[in-house]
């Protein structure tokens, strides 16, 4: 009797009794089914927490920008009289400037800055060209038209162009894209590193 007692705990000793709350394996089934949820969930979690908690603050643009729409190019001829290439065929986005062909010193400064702000794109400048529509029958000094050599010089031949441009008034810098749409609109003095900046990131699509 006393042996098969021995011999009991000898079996019990050498092959205990499970845990009590499962084995190894059902505890790490369990922790994979916490983590696959935590996965799951928490970018759920994140995406509410970011957009009704704390959404992040939205960085303003310079410019401003407007409801797609097609900018009548037939409206655009040279000075010569010659038809404006349209950029669905050149390929190029278009910065297009509005103001009297007497050109004050406002105008001149603007003239200036889009002219800094193709050079500074690098070999990004032959995506943009630059063009001066003349609001009125003042022919540009030419001293001045030698400082801008690469400035495309275009007349309106209908009002309509004027105003979708902002108003023949109103001395806008306006940016057309390479399939010929009006998409942005800016002051004729923007925040020259900021307005660069800006405009390097749109050409590039």
């Amino acid at each position: 009797m006393n042996a098969n007692r021995q011999m009991n705990k000898e079996i019990e000793g050498s092959y205990p009794l499970p845990a009590a709350g499962g084995s190894s394996a059902q505890r790490k089934g369990r922790l994979i089914v916490l983590a696959i949820i935590a996965i799951g969930v928490l970018p759920l979690l994140a995406a509410l927490y970011f957009r009704y908690v704390s959404p992040p603050e939205v960085k303003a643009t310079v410019g401003r920008p407007l409801e797609p729409q097609p900018l009548p190019f037939e409206f655009l001829q040279r000075l010569d009289g010659a038809a404006l290439e349209h950029p669905a065929v050149s390929g190029k986005w278009l910065l297009i400037f509005a103001a009297p062909g007497g050109c004050d010193e406002r105008c001149q400064h603007t003239l200036y800055l889009t002219r800094q702000a193709r050079t500074a794109q690098g070999r990004g400048l032959m995506r943009l060209d630059r063009l001066w529509v003349i609001t009125d029958a003042t022919t540009p000094a030419p001293a001045l038209m030698a400082t801008h050599p690469d400035l495309v010089l275009v007349k309106a031949t209908d009002a309509k162009l004027l105003q979708l441009l902002g108003g023949g008034e109103s001395r806008y810098l306006n940016l057309v894209d390479r399939r010929g749409l009006l998409v942005f609109r800016y002051s004729d003095d923007p925040e020259p590193k900021a307005f660069i900046n800006e405009l390097g990131k749109l050409i590039k699509f």
